[in-house]
């Protein structure tokens, strides 16, 4: 006999279409939002800033890597707190937070409430497109789980495009006025958009992927064909708790690999309008080649989620340096703006392939039992990577007048990190009888 609360479930979220896809949707709609207000358009803001109060570029750069430093602490929290909770408040939570954290660095007098300021921007940022919502995905996905975690990150793909719109409010208004304005439309969309995740779908009538129940006359689909070379545990993965994963050579290989390829990233991110504007570029072209970059980082995203699903974890990662490797030295030598396409192109396909790859690596080598713990504190394991990067890129162009000597450095770093990644090997079933042995079963 159906109960009213599994009649309810099936009305709200009508069977014929599977309630993963909507919050794919609405992830989507998020990493576009927050992608652009809460990491690329502070580079739009980055040059007024140091103008209006004469600051240095490398102490301006110093906020951003102090976000970091307090993502680092923060994200272990969230994704703890996560796995207990669930996703829903804490992305609704994030909202505001981004939001008041805009409005805020558009009154800013000082250095102090400055570095406060950009603080909140991260701290939002973080819990709304960081554990809380590819939590979320890991958990309404299994065998397509590369795959929507791949379709989610396109909403970052027009980011770019939509940086001009941030660049005529900034020309038009000016930049503080254009940061409360920016601040208050963060409340608007991405609230509703948060009320859209759900936890666990089991908790809902489903099972993962949409596949119906065990006797509904109807064969869940097969798990994807493994290469013969893929790595072993790429089929399912261990169930390990938080603190048994600390335990595992393979998390402390995952974080090395992590944080170099995050290097570049958290550079860019503060810097890559700045770069080309530093080598003659106008604002508008510079604006124009972030926009290339975010556009051909499709390629990456839908390609690496769908590749992820297949291919040896390893030989993914390498790739991925090895893209990078070339996109950085390509950087370091463009004089002409139509040198930026080859660079926008591989950086791209690296940057996107590894948004569906690393919480696919995580569920796969880890599990999903502790997957929002394990995952956060991963990320704390990576940020003296995030954290010196965008301050070495200041300090160099405040020595020097030029950053190619930073772009080589990011270069350096991902071509070491690149053999690392075949010791990346998924904890062995001996391993985590033997963690399991000696490790309470709660994270």
């Amino acid at each position: 006999m159906k109960t009213q609360e599994s009649v309810t479930r099936r009305t709200i979220f009508p069977r014929h279409v599977f309630y993963g896809w909507y919050i794919v949707a609405a992830g989507m709609g998020l990493h576009l939002w927050v992608g652009m207000v809460g990491s690329y358009a502070l580079q739009v803001f980055f040059t007024p800033i140091v103008q209006t109060f004469g600051w240095s570029r490398a102490v301006v750069s110093g906020a951003f890597s102090l976000n970091r430093i307090e993502g680092s602490v923060a994200t272990p929290i969230e994704g703890f707190l996560v796995d207990r909770f669930g996703p829903r408040m804490f992305i609704m939570a994030g909202a505001f937070v981004l939001g008041l954290g805009l409005v805020l660095l558009s009154y800013i007098n000082s250095l102090w409430l400055f570095y406060v300021s950009m603080n909140m921007v991260s701290l939002g940022s973080g819990l709304c497109i960081g554990v809380p919502r590819n939590w979320t995905i890991v958990h309404w996905f299994q065998r397509l789980r590369g795959r929507a975690l791949g379709i989610v990150s396109t909403g970052g793909v027009l980011i770019g495009s939509l940086l001009f719109i941030v660049v005529w409010l900034v020309d038009a208004v000016g930049w503080q006025p254009a940061l409360r304005i920016l601040g208050v439309a963060t409340w608007v969309i991405c609230v509703p958009l948060g009320l859209v995740f759900r936890a666990r779908p089991e908790q809902y009538g489903y099972l993962p992927d949409g596949d119906p129940p065990p006797g509904a006359g109807e064969a869940p689909s097969p798990l994807p064909a493994r290469r013969a070379g893929g790595a072993p545990g790429d089929a399912g993965g261990a169930a390990l708790t938080a603190r048994q994963a600390l335990r595992t050579r393979a998390f402390w290989v995952l974080a090395v690999v992590f944080g170099a390829t995050g290097m570049g990233t958290s550079a860019l991110i503060v810097h890559m309008i700045p770069y080309f504007e530093s080598i003659g570029f106008t604002r508008a072209q510079a604006t124009s080649a972030v926009a290339l970059f975010s556009l051909l980082s499709g390629v990456g995203r839908l390609g690496g989620g769908w590749v992820i699903d297949y291919l040896d974890k390893r030989v993914m990662m390498a790739g991925i340096l090895l893209l990078q490797v070339a996109a950085f030295l390509l950087l370091a030598n463009v004089t002409v703006f139509w040198q930026v396409a080859p660079f926008a192109l591989l950086y791209g396909i690296a940057f996107g392939a590894m948004m569906p790859a690393n919480p696919v690596i995580v569920s796969t080598y880890f599990g999903t039992r502790s997957y929002g713990a394990i995952q956060g504190l991963i990320g704390s394991a990576t940020v003296v990577s995030g954290v010196v990067a965008p301050v070495m890129m200041g300090w160099i162009f405040d020595q020097t007048g030029d950053y190619r000597l930073a772009v080589y450095i990011l270069a350096a770093v991902a071509a070491a990190a690149v053999p690392v990644t075949f010791f990346a090997r998924p904890p062995r079933p001996s391993v985590e009888a033997q963690a399991g042995a000696s490790s309470p079963s709660h994270s």
